[in-house]
């Protein structure tokens, strides 16, 4: 065995991470009574959209759904069907050397 071995010369790939800070202290409880009154709050509103919903979907129960304006359907598809029908070729190569000069005269 040799006087130095190739163990003590390597460098140690060993690594210590910092030490973590102290838990923070743990923020104040709320009062009872404001818990309470949140939870009333909250359970108020809950009650309230529901009941709104439950109106809402009884009230429109067995009635036939709105007639819809099919006119603005209409236009839309003449519109669609009028256009020009794009070229059925390749795509155009474009020049940016032309483009560049006609943006600036």
């Amino acid at each position: 065995m040799s006087t130095t071995s190739p163990m003590t010369a390597r460098t140690s790939n060993v690594y210590y991470l910092a030490p973590t800070a102290p838990e923070p202290t743990r923020a104040p409880r709320l009062s009872t009574s404001l818990v309470f009154r949140l939870r009333v709050l909250s359970f108020w509103w809950r009650l309230k959209l529901t009941t709104a919903e439950m109106w809402d979907a009884l009230r429109r129960f067995g009635r036939p759904e709105t007639p819809t304006d099919s006119t603005f359907l209409e236009q839309r598809a003449e519109i669609i069907l009028a256009a020009t029908p794009r070229p059925q070729s390749p795509a155009r190569v474009i020049d940016f050397d032309t483009a560049r000069v006609r943006l600036r005269g």
